[in-house]
């Protein structure tokens, strides 16, 4: 179905809820990732506003309405592209998204908010993962778009949306590092069956757009030398892109998990000594925590031709390697005494970041001052 149709049945749609529902102005409607799960800057907001306002409705679109584990009872849950999710969206008075959906009208006094998903973001955001629409077509309709630095800021300004309101508050989901996690993290560790690792080293390839897995690590042999090193257990969790399958070479040892179903990515940062990455934001939110990152980009060169990069990564305080032998011995090499002061470069790089433990709370306190 072409996108111009697509748009047409939405207005309509828009058209005749307004005429037969009226407007909730006490109800949010909430989707992450494009209704893949409940996660990321909407679940911290959703969960935060039920904290500070009980009485405010809560609904969440899903694709799949049976995958209901960690969803408060709250919460109303409805299934993506249903009637009953039309009507929940044209009915509520605020949306709170997070990955740019093209919605091409809203109702008069509706507000959206979008949380972004990537403050810190490499790629060159001008267009979706698959390439196939222009991001600020997405983000037209947005009032109020979150940031967390003057990089996010101008991303917002030049590829987003330059007409909406900037919320400088930080991204909602990083909240939980300014909290005390050691319960967090023993329960994520519990459910993971990770209790019997001293040390977790987490990697997290960004998705190309094909659907295809990164390139094939031995782990294993990280692992040993690692555990060499330090005389102590080190466990490795693999975090695919959800269109990405685990390589089966990787199932044989024990110590390699596949958390790539994990639904929370700051959970998995939460217990992670040191993380692995290429040009994901989820490294511009590691940093927070002031521990190792290294990035591993074979395919730099032809990425930033291709996709396309929003600075250049060798000229940024961002360790890097280009090859698995040197990304093995800068992992190995890598004091974390060093992490502290190479994460304050990395936030400096960024500018001004304000990550303080609030983003939830003042991004809740908008839309309250709204209703």
């Amino acid at each position: 179905m072409s996108r111009w149709i697509k748009n047409f049945i939405l207005r309509m749609l828009c058209f005749f809820v307004s005429v037969f529902y009226r407007m909730n102005r006490k109800k949010i409607f909430f989707r992450a990732y494009n209704g893949l799960r409940y996660a990321c800057n909407p679940r911290a907001i959703s969960e935060k506003m039920h904290e500070m306002d009980p009485d405010m409705e809560i609904v969440w679109s899903l694709n799949d309405v049976n995958d209901v584990a960690e969803i408060p009872d709250y919460v109303r849950i409805v299934k993506k592209k249903s009637f009953a999710e039309y009507r929940e969206l044209f009915t509520s008075k605020f949306w709170v998204l997070n990955a740019g959906i093209v919605i091409p009208c809203k109702r008069k006094g509706q507000i959206y908010m979008d949380t972004w998903h990537g403050d810190r973001a490499f790629k060159n955001v001008d267009k979706t993962s698959d390439g196939s629409s222009l991001l600020s077509e997405a983000y037209k309709c947005a009032d109020v778009i979150l940031s967390g630095s003057d990089y996010g800021d101008e991303i917002i300004r030049r590829s987003l949306n330059p007409n909406a309101e900037i919320l400088r508050c930080g991204s909602p989901r990083n909240d939980v590092f300014f909290q005390d996690y050691t319960h967090k993290a023993d329960s994520v560790r519990k459910a993971l069956n990770l209790e019997g690792f001293d040390k977790i080293l987490t990697y997290a390839p960004t998705f190309r757009g094909n659907g295809v897995a990164a390139d094939m690590l031995d782990f294993s042999y990280l692992a040993d030398e690692l555990e060499k090193r330090d005389g102590k257990k080190w466990g490795i969790l693999i975090r695919q892109h959800h269109k990405v399958k685990m390589l089966p070479e990787w199932k044989t040892d024990s110590r390699i998990v596949d958390a790539s179903k994990y639904p929370e990515m700051q959970d998995l940062l939460l217990i992670s000594d040191v993380v692995i990455s290429d040009y994901s934001s989820l490294v511009g939110d590691y940093v927070l925590l002031n521990r190792p990152v290294v990035l591993y980009v074979p395919d730099l060169d032809d990425y930033k031709s291709s996709r396309g990069l929003n600075f250049d990564v060798e000229k940024s305080p961002f360790k890097y390697a280009k090859n698995v032998k040197d990304l093995f011995q800068t992992i190995i090499d890598f004091n974390e005494s060093d992490a502290p002061e190479n994460c304050k470069q990395i936030l400096d790089f960024y500018g001004h970041v304000c990550e303080t433990g609030h983003a939830s709370e003042q991004a809740c306190q908008w839309i309250l001052d709204r209703v």
